[in-house]
């Protein structure tokens, strides 16, 4: 009994274990929605931009070096290869490295996958958010069944190949998802059916060709490619953007006074610079623990003050011996700057003439000094008794 307590308990704690080394696994690969830069307003980012037929509505940007027969309606701001269009592109594929670098959640099995009926992943057509990826050289498609992406979060869908999706298929949102954090990074060809509705970002330099009557919540990106269009409608979503946590940066002023120094902290002028440039509330007069606060964006800065000749300078905490200090967001950092007052430098004696003869050399020996006194009492006594005779 005893015995089987105690298999019961330990099985109980690997248990736990594993179970938190999942959650501790999942959550270090959660997949995180990439800043799209100058390219998050284009609905269409192309070389080449093929439109034949009215009916085309794009609400966004238009981007392209040759243009469509027939220009689409819809609101854009930008049209054609005008700035932003060359940076967009440049965007383009930094957030095609940043979506690549995250690594996959799932993998499904070599070979073509129908999102719409796999069930390896989980629920048939029930995604949650993370990265899926298919195998080597395997498509992926979305069958008349459709998918559903539940849930607050990033999706991005990394396929190794094409990517289909058949007529009349549906890409549907629900449990919080958004069409701002939908990627699909398709390494051949994407082709949309006819009526169907697609959600997301694919970006897909081997070509986008969009079916007709399509409604598209998100944006077609082909900077090196071509997209074309058939009496679609595509919106660029409408993304709030949260700005990053800013970070905490005290910095404390000690002073160090064990030679004689009085200089408090207040008798220092401290400086926090951004790229040289003071930033608010620099340069400011020191404070001891805990210091002088300030909220600052993300970034490198470097913590200095005014010199001061009688004190000596050293940094520690977050600052590096430089005084340079990288902040993140959200972070709270601490950075110390010590002065010690230095020891009063004491005058050495003067210094004699260099006659090339050292002391002993230049001291008078002893007896010649006596027999020149001997000499000179001698010389006394002769003057004095000669006075006496006169």
């Amino acid at each position: 009994m005893k015995i089987f307590n105690r298999i019961s308990v330990s099985a109980a704690a690997v248990t736990v274990a594993f179970t938190l080394g999942l959650t501790g696994l999942f959550t270090a690969l959660a997949a995180t929605t990439p800043s799209l830069g100058m390219a998050t307003t284009y609905g269409i980012l192309s070389s080449t931009y093929t439109n034949t037929a009215a009916g085309t509505t794009v609400t966004g940007d238009i981007g392209f070096t040759t243009g469509p027969a027939v220009a689409p309606g819809g609101v854009h701001t930008n049209y054609g290869s005008g700035a932003p269009f060359a940076t967009a592109g440049i965007d383009q594929g930094s957030t095609l490295s940043s979506l690549a670098s995250q690594p996959c959640t799932f993998t499904f099995a070599p070979g073509a996958i129908d999102l719409a009926t796999d069930t390896t992943h989980g629920p048939i057509g029930i995604y949650t958010p993370g990265v899926y990826c298919t195998a080597s050289s395997s498509a992926a498609s979305i069958g008349a069944g459709g998918i559903t992406l539940n849930g607050s979060g990033t999706y991005i869908f990394r396929i190794n190949g094409a990517l289909t999706t058949v007529a009349n298929s549906v890409v549907t949102l629900a449990g919080g998802a958004s069409a701002c954090d939908v990627f699909w990074t398709p390494t051949a060809a994407t082709t949309l059916g006819a009526n169907s509705t697609f959600v997301g970002t694919d970006i897909d330099d081997s070509g986008i060709t969009i079916g007709s009557t399509v409604t598209w919540t998100g944006r077609a990106l082909a900077f090196g490619g071509t997209v074309s269009t058939t009496t679609d409608t595509i919106t660029v979503p409408t993304c709030t953007i949260v700005p990053p946590a800013p970070a905490t940066l005290h910095v404390v002023k000690q002073v160090v006074n064990d030679n004689g120094g009085t200089a408090t902290a207040s008798l220092f002028n401290l400086h926090v610079k951004l790229s040289g440039a003071d930033v608010t509330g620099s340069p400011a007069a020191g404070i001891v623990s805990p210091g002088r606060s300030y909220t600052l964006s993300a970034g490198t800065y470097v913590v200095s003050e005014d010199a001061n000749a009688s004190y000596t300078q050293s940094f520690s905490g977050a600052c590096n011996s430089s005084g340079s200090v990288t902040l993140s967001a959200g972070a709270d950092a601490t950075c110390t700057i010590t002065n010690n007052d230095i020891a009063a430098v004491v005058a050495p004696p003067p210094t004699l003439p260099n006659t090339g003869i050292t002391p002993e050399e230049n001291r008078i020996p002893g007896s010649v000094v006596m027999l020149a006194g001997i000499f000179a009492i001698s010389i006394l006594f002769f003057f004095v008794h000669r006075k006496q005779t006169n």
